[in-house]
């Protein structure tokens, strides 16, 4: 049994330098104590997107992250390396964000490794949602982070990144590696049970993966936090795990400038919080 408090940030607290469908960032506050109050020595992040827990969270002497999405795992494994960090922060930062360049960039065919990560991450921070797989222009000039402000992002990212293990596979891979640490925590936020996962990311989830994933986690030896919508397939699926409900805003907003929906989440765990 661990007892949670009220979240306090990292002194290495970074934020993830991506746009991210179902990123995490608004949610940190909920999540985090429920990571922070397990003693852990080694983190592993089987479902990585933009990597907000991972960037937020103090950083393990052993990191492990993945992610099926090959082009986002292609700019982590760029970035990690400074000197090419460096090389895109200030390639990016003398960028401009108008539908214009947007179009240019989508058409864009890479020459280098350098291009295709600033393909990446151009069309990471200019379009809808962060969407890339089907980019689509989502820049709101006055609210959303100006190119000048993009090389921060990459570098602060970078640093963070230093020492990970940085993966391109199925969940399970992450499961199954013999540990490196004393005590292993993963946190698993998979795509949403209903969600439309065609839409943001080019390998759907599928309601065999919903429960492969159940069935996987009943069985690990290593303590894990799992973040879910709240729904009643899921909560079946993990009735034998401790269920705790919370509620926060989504990161995805609308195209129309509604506000940000408040939506009721699940934070599932194979050990007990107070």
């Amino acid at each position: 049994m661990f007892t949670i408090n009220k979240y306090v940030k990292a002194q290495d607290y970074t934020k993830s330098p991506m746009r991210y469908p179902g990123g995490k960032f608004y949610a940190l506050p909920y999540i985090m104590p429920y990571i922070q109050c397990v003693p852990h020595d080694e983190y592993r992040e089987p479902f990585f997107g933009g990597g907000a827990v991972f960037f937020a969270k103090g950083k393990t002497p052993f990191s492990v992250i993945n992610d099926l999405e090959p082009d986002i795992i292609r700019f982590y494994r760029f970035i990690q390396v400074p000197d090419q960090a460096k090389a895109l922060a200030d390639l990016i930062t003398k960028e401009r964000a108008t539908r214009e360049r947007h179009s240019e960039v989508k058409e864009m065919i890479p020459n280098s490794e350098l291009e295709a990560a600033f393909k990446i991450y151009y069309l990471n921070r200019t379009s809808y949602s962060g969407i890339i797989n089907t980019p689509a222009w989502g820049y709101a000039e006055g609210k959303s982070s100006p190119p000048q402000n993009w090389g921060r992002f990459i570098m602060s990212a970078s640093q963070k990144l230093q020492d990970a293990v940085i993966l391109c596979g199925d969940y399970k891979k992450v499961l199954d590696m013999p540990k490196k640490g004393n005590n292993t925590l993963l946190y698993l936020d998979p795509p949403y049970y209903h969600a439309d996962t065609k839409r943001a990311y080019t390998k759907p989830f599928s309601v065999s993966d919903h429960k492969r994933l159940a069935e996987d986690l009943k069985k690990t030896e290593y303590f894990f936090c799992l973040s879910y919508d709240d729904c009643e397939e899921v909560r079946e699926l993990y009735n034998w795990a401790f269920i705790y409900s919370e509620k926060w805003n989504y990161n995805t907003a609308n195209r129309h400038g509604q506000k940000r929906s408040v939506g009721n989440e699940l934070i599932i765990t194979n050990y007990k919080v107070v």
